[in-house]
């Protein structure tokens, strides 16, 4: 996996077409996998959540509708700085931005400061998972809830065959003519093949102290959803 600095650069080469590449590449089901984590999040009026790897704010937004306070954070400033204008559009008052880069390693919140904690597409690329999972549990309240989304391992396997392909065929070419970067969507397959499947995540959920950990697979596990309580 490249390290903190190089997926940052990675990123932020890639900011101003982050939008478009994930609505083509996906089909535009992306839009139901964000709705789909915003319920499942518990995300409501009187909650208080931290998006964790917002990027552009699509999954912060998502939360936001469903009348939770999302305080939308990412490692990455290029990225973070196109949701407020997003945000605006939306007219939600309650999604703030949070200006300064955050790391998943080191959260700049205070202990126990949320309800809920959401990364979407984020935690595969933290260099040490374990670091992070300690943050979470520790800006988490008690009983507060870790929301993962995260492309997984499909569960069909003759589906499985034809996305392996399709992820290692189609969306490095198409995401490289989309973007002008051919290292960020070659990376993006290599990563998913790398990251541990649906049970092997939840293993390290429990292992990081997370209680009640279970998960959902979605179109057929190309991504899953992950969920655990603090204790």
């Amino acid at each position: 996996m490249p390290e903190g600095k190089q997926v940052q650069a990675m990123f932020s080469g890639i900011a101003g077409k982050y939008d478009l590449l994930n609505h083509v590449l996906s089909g535009g089901i992306d839009f139901y996998w964000w709705r789909r984590m915003a319920r499942i999040s518990g995300a409501a009026p009187g909650k208080r959540l931290l998006d964790v790897a917002a990027g552009t704010g699509d999954s912060s937004i998502a939360l936001a509708k469903r009348g939770a306070e999302v305080i939308s954070t990412d490692f990455t400033h290029a990225m973070l700085r196109l949701g407020p204008m997003k945000f605006r559009k939306k007219e939600l008052a309650n999604l703030i931005w949070a200006s300064s880069d955050a790391d998943a390693q080191a959260l700049p919140f205070k202990d126990a400061a949320f309800d809920g904690l959401t990364i979407c597409y984020g935690i595969r690329n933290v260099e040490q998972r374990g670091k992070a999972y300690g943050e979470f549990l520790r800006v988490l309240k008690p009983g507060g809830q870790l929301t993962i989304l995260e492309f997984s391992t499909p569960v069909v396997p003759g589906f499985r065959g034809l996305y392996s392909w399709y992820s290692s065929n189609v969306l490095p070419r198409v995401g490289a003519v989309l973007s002008g970067d051919k290292s960020a969507y070659t990376y993006l397959p290599e990563s998913i093949r790398n990251f541990p499947n649906q049970r092997e995540l939840a293993r390290e959920l429990v292992a990081a102290g997370f209680k009640q950990v279970r998960w959902t697979n979605l179109t057929g596990g190309i991504v899953a959803l992950h969920v655990g309580l603090k204790p």
